[in-house]
Parts: C-alpha cells; structure tokens; sequence
C-alpha cells in the first residue's frame, strides 16, 4: 500500500510528521530548503531540488520540519514496492543487507529533470478523485523508476540497503538458478548446497534481499513471465503452463486467477 500525501510548511510554525518503520520514506522539495529535526541532538537540511530516502527497519521516525513558506511531497512505499520496479529478468536490486537487522538510512538525492516534472503534476491535486488516484499511483510508480535510473554499474551503490556484497552475490545466485530450472528447480538443501551456504542463511537472506521466501518467489516470477507468454496468442494455455513448471493447466489456471484476479485465458484475450 502507497501513501502519497503533499505537507505545507509555514514559516515560523513547524510542521511534525512520523515516518512509519520498515517502509521506504521518500521526502521531496522542488522550491525551499527544508529542516528536518530528529531529535534534540540530531538535524539535517534538506536543500531545494533534492530529496530524501529516509528509511528504519526498526522504529518508527518522528520528525519536524521547519522553513519559509514551502510545499514537500511525501510518498510512503513498502520495500516490495520497489522490487515490483526494479527486480527483473536483468536488472537485480536488493531490498536489505544480508543480515537485515537495525538498517538505517538517511540520504539526500538530486532530483533530476524528468523526475521534477513528474513531481509537479503530482503535487497539483491536493483532494484526488477516484481517477485521478489510479493516475497518480500510476505517476508515482514512473517517478520511483526515475529516481533509480543509474546504470547498471552503479545500481548497488545506489541501493540504500546493500551491505554485504559476497552475501548479496550468492543469494543474487541462488535466485539466477531457480528461474533459470524453474521448471524443475532444486531443493532447499540442494540450493544451499549449489551457492556454498547453509539452508537457514539461505532462507534469511532470500527474503530479506528479494521480499519473499525463494520458493514464493520462484512462483511469482513463473506467473509474471506467463503473462509475457500469454501475449503471444500462438501459444496455448497448457503449453504455457507446462512451460513454467506447473504439473498441470488446471493448477496454473488456479494460481494465475488467485494472483491476478482473472483466468490466463482472459487475460490473453484482454476480455473482462
């Protein structure tokens, strides 16, 4: 679940927010410097055209904000949120360090070209209707892509929870292998095995990097890419199961209706 939600701050009248735990905060400011107070001992600016990524996996942050006259968007997502952005066939990014225990994070980020415009038409609707709410989610899904549009080489430093590298390259491993025997992919022990760790680091370290148990998430990943073959009107529904590693259609067809809300062959069809 989203939360999108503009913050005025008058001059001389500080503005409090609490930033819920283990979710990503996202803080942007397009037109005034902003003073964000953590506690009595702890503050930081917040400079114009620049955002911050505030995030705890622990406690929840009680902040105060202070400037001139200014307008803040605050978007509040879960971290599945942004693995539904950034995980895919190619691009791999972490949601926590391997440990993912007491991360933190605090950084500021320039808001480049693209993302400003997507920010305005965001921050002009204080009271959307039903619509408009469909399209600013849609909008805030294009301005979190925006914001993580590095290149490649650069991805893991750009991610906020990525501490131990070796780990991270090994569950990034064991991953590579589900999809890639999805049809017919190894067991706990034998993954564990096959990435040289033991079956609980394993488990750990699977759903604190991608969001999910591996085995949850090999399923997910079956029925995402049965939607790309779907689209190919030439192949069959059974054949499509087959080719994602269901034993058989009618179990894909149940699994496929319960994640998406509608059977495969509807969904082909692009029918209601």
């Amino acid at each position: 679940m989203r939360h999108i939600e503009t913050i005025h701050i008058r001059k001389g009248a500080p503005t409090s927010i609490i930033l819920p735990k283990n979710r990503v905060n996202y803080l942007f400011t397009r037109e005034e410097d902003v003073n964000f107070t953590f506690s009595p001992h702890y503050s930081r600016p917040l400079a114009r055209g620049n955002y911050f990524l505030l995030y705890d996996q622990n406690s929840e942050l009680r902040v105060s904000l202070t400037a001139e006259d200014c307008t803040l968007l605050y978007i509040s997502v879960p971290t599945e949120f942004i693995h539904d952005i950034l995980l895919d066939d190619n691009q791999h990014m972490v949601e926590l360090d391997f440990k993912g225990f007491g991360v933190k994070e605090y950084s500021e980020h320039p808001i480049s070209p693209d993302a400003d415009l997507i920010l305005e038409e965001l921050m002009k609707e204080e009271n959307p209707t039903s619509l408009s709410r469909l399209y600013r989610r849609a909008k805030v899904m294009e301005l979190m892509s925006y914001c993580y549009d590095v290149p490649e080489e650069n991805r893991y430093e750009n991610c906020p929870f990525l501490k131990d590298q070796e780990n991270v390259e090994r569950i990034k491993n064991a991953r590579n292998i589900l999809v890639e025997n999805m049809t017919d992919p190894p067991s706990l022990p034998e993954l564990s095995k096959m990435i040289g760790m033991n079956e609980y680091n394993l488990k750990v370290g699977f759903k604190n990097v991608y969001g999910l148990p591996a085995y949850k998430y090999l399923q997910q990943y079956r029925l995402n890419y049965s939607k790309q073959l779907l689209r190919n009107q030439q192949l069959q529904v059974s054949e499509i199961a087959d080719e994602v590693g269901y034993s058989s259609a009618s179990h894909f067809i149940d699994a496929f209706k319960k994640s998406f809300g509608l059977t495969p062959k509807k969904f082909q069809t692009g029918s209601d």
